[in-house]
């Protein structure tokens, strides 16, 4: 008897604590639904690098068309990345002069795929080959981070080395960014660039310190 009690007294309590308990807003709960996965070079040391350059628009691909965007929303994202880059003390340039740093930005929709080494796939990069930046191929000097499927809708950012790059050389991608589920609908574009935040903040290179 004094057991049913006490777990009725405990059931109770647990009921009163929930209700007085708020679930957090969409606005913290980011990550629950938006996977920001972030990989890089560790033997680089980043502050090596002085400016960037960033492509004009985003690839878009998609199992029944692909291309390329530069709306209201690709601008955004564009002009997010290029923000962070700058307060971490970058400077951004055009690609005509010279960057130590260019930077690919891909939009994938509805497809699911293996990634693998060395993570090409369905034309990836897009519309921004090797030749974009004046190099013969990319590489990834460390194994790039392995998803088994994409969600709708995937954000996928690489940085390629460009520091003293002959025409033809091999393009190193030094970082390189995986946002999940972004296009389905549900996410704002506050939300998107909050991701895009994430991502360099858990980026341990980029540390300031």
């Amino acid at each position: 008897m004094k057991a049913k009690l006490f777990l009725s007294f405990l059931v109770a309590g647990l009921i009163f604590i929930a209700s007085c308990t708020k679930y957090p807003p969409a606005s913290d709960r980011l990550l629950e639904d938006l996977v920001i996965y972030t990989k890089y070079d560790t033997s680089i040391n980043f502050k090596s690098f002085t400016t960037f350059s960033i492509v004009d628009s985003i690839s878009y691909i998609s199992p029944k068309d692909s291309g390329k965007v530069l709306d209201a929303n690709a601008a955004a994202v564009l002009n997010e990345i290029s923000k962070n880059m700058t307060n971490l003390g970058y400077v951004k340039v055009t690609k005509n002069q010279n960057p130590d740093l260019g930077i690919n930005v891909v939009a994938i929709k509805n497809v699911n795929t293996q990634i693998y080494y060395p993570g090409w796939y369905w034309g990836y990069p897009g519309y921004y080959p090797p030749w974009y930046w004046g190099g013969g191929g990319y590489y990834y000097p460390y194994y790039p981070t392995y998803i088994t499927s994409y969600s709708t809708g995937t954000l996928l950012i690489d940085m390629v080395d460009r520091k003293n790059i002959q025409p033809g050389d091999t393009l190193f991608i030094r970082w390189n960014v995986y946002i999940r589920s972004l296009m389905t609908g549900y996410h704002t574009i506050g939300e998107l660039e909050k991701s895009i935040d994430q991502a360099f903040t858990q980026t341990k290179a980029f540390s300031k310190n």
